[in-house]
């Protein structure tokens, strides 16, 4: 089980050390790596400790508390390695550069740094990913290994890969959403649906999927963990397969077209869809529900109620996003996810585009006084 005070090891000192908000369908993991040898003369223990993507600042007394519980002080992160600028992987990079680790070395791409310089990172500190293609050696002698997944699914995303123990920190790439109650940091074949629904919503266009997968398929030897920033790692098989299934999956600009469904087929896989979400829909929320949707003006020209029910009649997608939203709003986070991961479940078994589903509820805002 994963909680707030147990570091998880993966490989070989290499330490899952995030934070689970059982609330949350939504996961960000950083990772921490401790390369150790002696020196070749002295014999003098050495050590590099990495700290991979360490996370949203709303994270950092979780990840800090088990990483300092591993190495003992903030003090002695060697180095950060930030795939990409978004705040749920780099927001906390900030206070640990200023206030515990201010020798620690920043890891990124040329394209990321420019743009979370503007965080306050020095920039002596920085190291450019871009100057080492053919791999960086540690002091401690090991060997990583900067491997670019461009558009995956920022334009400077970079993948780090450890060549002793084979583990892949692969960014946003296989990354997933993960359903309420799932134990456990590796993932199993149920895991798919969510990484399909997180690469439909983020991933600008199949061709990026293909290309990276490619560039894993190259790298020899050939990793045995891929470690996502979201989800869960995966391992032998189901990675093999999840990657076949990436290379080949329409995302981003590739589902543009299919937004205006015409023809009945595809409506009545998305009829398909509706009524799962409505049936769970009901025994959480009850009855009023088919009120608050007929009652929604935005609705009317795709959505009609006959004597068996709501039945979408144009804009499948949208029109499952705008009931998703219509549903959810003003809803706790447990019924929320529930009606999401439904959706989620029910387009992948159908092979249709994932809605687009906001991940994190927003509270209310309150009203600006107007003077």
């Amino acid at each position: 089980m994963l909680d707030s005070i147990t570091p998880v090891e993966i490989a070989p000192g290499t330490f899952w050390v995030g934070k689970r908000d059982p609330k949350s369908i939504f996961h960000a993991n950083p990772y921490l790596r401790l390369f150790e040898s002696r020196h070749p003369q002295t014999r003098q223990r050495m050590q590099f400790n990495l700290l991979v993507d360490p996370g949203s600042s709303t994270d950092f007394a979780v990840v800090s508390s088990k990483t300092a519980s591993i190495i003992g002080s903030l003090e002695r992160v060697s180095a950060l390695f930030l795939n990409h600028q978004d705040p749920d992987v780099s927001s906390s990079a900030p206070l640990l550069m200023a206030r515990y680790s201010p020798k620690a070395a920043i890891l990124a791409s040329e394209d990321t740094f420019r743009l979370i310089i503007h965080m306050g990172l020095p920039r002596e500190r920085f190291l450019s990913l871009d100057r080492f293609a053919q791999g960086i050696t540690l002091p401690t002698g090991h060997q990583i290994l900067p491997v670019p997944s461009p558009f995956c699914h920022f334009k400077g995303a970079v993948m780090l890969y450890d060549l002793e123990t084979r583990v892949l920190f692969s960014g946003d790439f296989l990354g997933g959403l993960t359903p309420e109650g799932v134990q456990g940091i590796e993932a199993d074949a149920s895991d798919w649906a969510g990484i399909r629904a997180f690469h439909q919503m983020y991933m600008p266009t199949r061709i990026a999927l293909a290309r990276t997968v490619e560039a894993i398929r190259r790298l020899n030897p050939a990793p045995e963990i891929i470690a996502p920033q979201h989800g869960r790692i995966l391992r032998g098989e189901l990675m093999e397969e999840f990657l076949e299934r990436l290379a080949n999956l329409p995302v981003g600009l590739d589902l543009v077209e299919e937004t205006q469904e015409t023809t009945q087929e595809p409506l009545a896989a998305w009829n398909h869809v509706l009524a799962r979400i409505l049936s769970a829909a009901r025994d959480l929320l009850g009855p009023e529900i088919d009120t608050r949707l007929s009652e929604e003006p935005s609705l009317a020209d795709t959505l009609s109620f006959t004597d068996k029910g709501a039945v979408i009649n144009a804009r499948g997608r949208w029109t499952i996003e705008k009931i998703l939203e219509i549903l959810t709003v003003n809803e706790p986070a447990s019924i929320a996810n529930i009606l999401k991961n439904e959706a989620v479940m029910a387009t992948d078994q159908m092979q249709l585009p994932t809605p687009r589903i906001v991940l994190e509820e927003q509270p209310a805002q309150p009203a600006i006084p107007v003077s």
